[in-house]
């Protein structure tokens, strides 16, 4: 990966996964004041929503969290690309979304890194949601969370270099709505529901099994 360690993906103006390494090399220490939220120089503006939300129940989300990129300017501005922006529920955002980010840089981390995807989902286009400038973008119906890491967290050793009984792996998905609670389940469930193929270049990772309490 390049620019940080982050690639995102853009489909309908907004992203539809972000995938990034997690460890505390990135957020703690450097520039943490930044909000200014900025066009992505590497995507065409039409392809990216911008400004805020003219729908009070939704608020830039981000995919990849802000506080997660604090190591440099740079690192920070980025995390404010709009390339990082989907319409979520402001209430999920500041709430459960949080809480899962949280963990993201807190129990779930380790020495070893834990890799992340971010993305969201679409069960229909029906949802609407237009900026202050009158252009619109559909609404995910679904965000999700994909995690993979060791399960020791101090081997030393590559994830794609590791067997299955030393790498753990899990998802959540969440209704992308003020009361949805995030539903834990095994990567191999959520690459049937979302369509996208995780963690390809680690052909050990032990997807369609998964242990509640390690991601809890």
């Amino acid at each position: 990966m390049t620019r940080h360690e982050v690639k995102r993906y853009v489909i309908d103006n907004i992203v539809n996964a972000v995938t990034c390494k997690v460890d505390s090399s990135y957020y703690r220490s450097g520039n943490n004041n930044s909000e200014e939220f900025v066009t992505d120089p590497n995507f065409s503006t039409s392809q990216q929503i911008g400004s805020t939300f003219s729908n009070s129940n939704y608020n830039r989300g981000h995919q990849l969290a802000k506080a997660q990129r604090k190591v440099t300017a740079l690192a920070r501005e980025q995390s404010n690309y709009y390339t990082n922006m989907t319409p979520q529920n402001a209430t999920l955002n500041s709430g459960e979304w949080l809480k899962l980010e949280e963990k993201e840089r807190g129990s779930w981390m380790c020495s070893d890194t834990l890799y992340m995807v971010s993305g969201c989902h679409f069960d229909n286009y029906n949802t609407k949601v237009a900026n202050r400038d009158g252009k619109s973008c559909p609404a995910p119906t679904h965000y999700f969370k994909v995690m993979l890491r060791t399960k020791s967290g101090n081997s030393g050793k590559s994830v794609a270099q590791c067997s299955a009984s030393e790498l753990k792996c899990a998802a959540y998905l969440v209704a992308n709505s003020a009361t949805a609670t995030p539903q834990l389940m095994s990567v191999e469930a959520l690459e049937k529901i979302v369509g996208f193929t995780f963690f390809v270049n680690v052909p050990n990772a032990p997807k369609s099994t998964y242990s509640a309490s390690d991601w809890r």
